[in-house]
């Protein structure tokens, strides 16, 4: 039930929510007019630090770009025309887009172009539904040139019929222009500037001042191929390597020279940087591994990058309308959602109803329905700050970076503050009330009481949230921890769900619905609301499945349940079941389409298969525990495993021994798991029959002296009873782009 502090912190998101967006769009009409971050891809970025095996890439500031695969491109340019025009450099881009677009049947007709085609000729390639053209115009003053250029328009032929009636052809859908600077420097001599300002302004009435416009408006109406908007770019003039050009090269070809013409083409369109991708200077070079070894040209992977950012500037509007899950935010739109705008409408009639009706409600008598509305309420507003934060692009989406020092750091603060919130425990009655217990078994909270399991979840959920964060999954030691942090929670949820059922006996179909409305709520309102799969949020998923398991179990021939060899048997047989459903091909299928076709919900069948066989007896581990832990307190009419008390059931002497047996244990773990499984895959393969050494070696000496039982670490405990929530909204407060990137205003980083 939510409290007042849990109301106030989701207004208190709704109210940063929208006061985001309206700076946001103030900051978007009187400031940089860049809503969809389209300028900010073709000005600004950065190199994304060395990832383990040597590979870096580029990242525009404030937006996520994304690396097209050949069959996207051709769902991009289906039946369209790409024009290149300039000299080698721009044949360069043209060399790298058919690489680009080309399967592997059409490399050889690639290598065919290049062995037959001279240096100063155009050339045409088509790969199935893509034609790609360059022209040598080194000087911008072609016959061909001004045809091209005639022929574009800055929208699709589908959102302008009208424009473009006459034309002798349709307008290309991409047009790069290759700045005329470096000809001019080397073969200009004194009247370089004066050729180029010649060149520059020969194009420049093509380039229409009202293109900006013409584009987010197109942007804001893209939904499929056919409506999206063309371009045009005229590339600045290239910065060479001057450090190994050739001495007849340096001579006319310097830094004084390429700056001045770069100076005059930003005078030529001061108020416009849609047109030049400046991006293109603005990369760190370096001579080995950017540039060929005339220092003229660049590498193949630098020119590949650059045709990368025209072609995010041209594809993603139509990527991000259509689909949610697309990765891309640099020039992106928002996709239409109406299931956020239902519960817009939803939770502004709630709140109007509380507001309009609570006094007459109560005063009736019907307070009931003033808490189902307030939790209704609640859930709403949770509901559109994922949307707001997660489904549109005002908030920024940073790409995350693995740094083990920060990660290491950030775990060692939690920990710290973690054991310094340490307090005595409070008494409980483990959230079972006095209607509920069996008299004839209950003996006591026992072994995991209810504020340990808490305080566990929570300790490993604040690490978790961590792990994700810093991306520390590219770290395998890292994820092999996190695994059994999962296993831990399941071994916890098994354990916790089989004691109330031995103790109470509560087989009730209303426990059973709570239960499950309680693990599944968010991730199933998520999928509907955020477009996303169930098995996005797998952990949701997977708690459900095991919590049916050991339910169907216990219910069927629940008199059984008194006796341990019977429940033994029992735990048998459904371990083998669940095996042959987990592991055999169809079944998981069959299940799974009958949940989509029903709840009309999305499930990864092969995500949910591999999730559920990382930890396929973890659970079980946990319902033999709380068998035997029910089994003795009702013998022996004490609580179990209450080890150092005196005439405690274990003695002092072998409490010791088995702190030591559990010490022992967890370290020979960890060293045989970190030293020997250096593959992932080598490790996922025998977690699932070992994971259950380290975590119960943990309880036990959790358990193991009163001074520890008798305290709790308060943080902890308060994120554990909220930890199934966090981890499912973290993918889209905490995290965004569904947990692939951060999330971040922007304001502080001189924007």
């Amino acid at each position: 039930m939510p409290d007042t502090s849990s109301k106030l912190a989701n207004y208190a998101l709704l109210f940063i929510a929208f006061l985001t967006f309206t700076t946001q769009n103030i900051h978007a009409t009187y400031g940089k007019n860049d809503p969809h971050r389209c300028l900010t891809l073709l000005n600004n970025g950065t190199w994304s630090p060395l990832a383990p095996d040597g590979s870096r890439r580029w990242e525009p500031k404030d937006c996520r770009m994304v690396e097209h695969t050949a069959d996207f491109l051709h769902g991009c340019l289906n039946d369209r025309k790409v024009v290149f025009i300039g000299d080698s450099t721009i044949r360069q881009l043209f060399w790298a887009a058919t690489k680009q677009v080309a399967h592997r049947k059409s490399e050889t007709r690639i290598k065919r172009l290049l062995q037959s085609n001279g240096k100063h000729h155009d050339i045409s390639f088509r790969a199935d539904n893509v034609q790609l053209e360059f022209i040598w115009d080194p000087w911008l003053n072609s016959t061909v040139l001004h045809d091209v250029l005639k022929s574009f328009h800055a929208l699709s032929t589908s959102l302008d019929v009208e424009a473009i009636v006459g034309m002798d052809e349709l307008s290309p859908m991409l047009v790069i222009l290759g700045a005329p600077g470096l000809w001019a420097a080397r073969y200009g001599g004194d009247d370089y500037l004066n050729l180029f300002k010649r060149a520059v302004t020969g194009v420049v009435p093509y380039l229409s001042p009202s293109l900006d416009n013409n584009i987010s408006l197109a942007m804001e109406t893209t939904r499929g191929p056919d409506d999206i908007p063309n371009r045009i770019f005229l590339t600045p003039v290239g910065i060479p390597d001057y450090s190994n050009l050739a001495p007849n090269r340096s001579k006319s070809i310097t830094p004084e020279r390429i700056e001045t013409m770069n100076n005059y083409l930003s005078q030529v369109f001061p108020n416009n940087l849609s047109y030049i991708p400046w991006v293109y200077n603005r990369i760190p070079t370096l001579s080995k591994r950017d540039f060929d070894i005339d220092g003229l040209h660049a590498s193949d992977s630098m020119a590949a990058l650059k045709l990368n950012i025209a072609f995010n500037a041209l594809c993603n509007p139509a990527a991000s309308a259509r689909s949610r899950s697309f990765k891309g935010t640099c020039c992106a739109v928002t996709p239409p959602n109406y299931a956020a705008l239902i519960v817009f409408v939803l939770f502004g009639t709630s709140a109007g109803f509380v507001a309009g009706a609570r006094r007459h409600l109560e005063t009736a008598g019907s307070s009931g329905v003033v808490q189902f509305t307030e939790i209704l309420k609640n859930v709403l507003a949770t509901l559109l700050w994922c949307w707001y934060a997660d489904g549109t692009y005002y908030l920024i989406r940073a790409e995350r970076h693995y740094e083990q020092n920060a990660f290491v750091a950030a775990c060692l603060i939690w920990l710290v503050v973690s054991v310094l919130s340490s307090r005595k425990a409070p008494q409980q009655t483990d959230g079972l009330s006095s209607s509920k217990r069996d008299a004839r078994y209950y003996r006591g909270p026992g072994y995991l009481s209810r504020n340990q399991s808490n305080e566990i979840k929570g300790l490993m959920q604040g690490i978790i949230l961590l792990y994700h964060y810093h991306y520390a999954s590219q770290a395998l030691w890292v994820y092999k921890i996190i695994r059994l942090f999962i296993s831990g929670y399941l071994y916890i949820s098994g354990y916790a769900h089989t004691l109330y059922l031995l103790e109470t006996n509560d087989f009730s179909l209303n426990r059973v619905m709570e239960i499950l409305c309680r693990l599944n709520f968010l991730s199933v309102f998520l999928s509907y609301v955020m477009r996303t799969t169930y098995t996005s949020y797998y952990f949701a998923p997977v708690v459900t499945f095991w919590y049916l398991v050991l339910y169907a179990m216990l219910r069927f021939f629940k008199s059984y349940n008194r006796d341990l060899r019977w429940l033994l048997l029992k735990i048998a047989i459904t371990i083998r079941l669940t095996n042959i459903f987990i592991l055999s091909p169809g079944i998981l299928e069959t299940v799974t389409g009958f949940i989509h076709d029903v709840f009309y919900i999305s499930i990864d069948v092969e995500e949910m298969r591999f999730r559920l066989r990382l930890d396929r007896y973890i659970t079980f581990i946990g319902i033999i525990v709380a068998a035997l832990t029910h089994r003795a307190s009702i013998r022996r009419e004490r609580n179990f495993l209450q080890f150092g008390w005196v005439g405690a059931i274990f003695t002092l002497r072998f409490t010791l021994w088995l702190a030591i047996v559990c010490v022992g244990s967890t370290i020979t773990f960890f060293y045989v798991t970190q030293t020997y499984l250096q593959e992932k895959q080598a490790y996922n393969q025998i977690h699932p029959f070992i994971s259950w050494i380290p975590i119960l070696s943990f309880i036990v000496l959790r358990n193991s002296h009163r001074m520890l039982r008798d305290r709790c670490l308060y943080l902890p405990n308060l994120l554990g009873r909220i930890s199934l929530e966090t981890y499912i909204l973290q993918y889209h407060i905490w995290l965004g782009g569904d947990a692939t990137a951060k999330l971040f205003i922007g304001y502080w980083e001189g924007r």
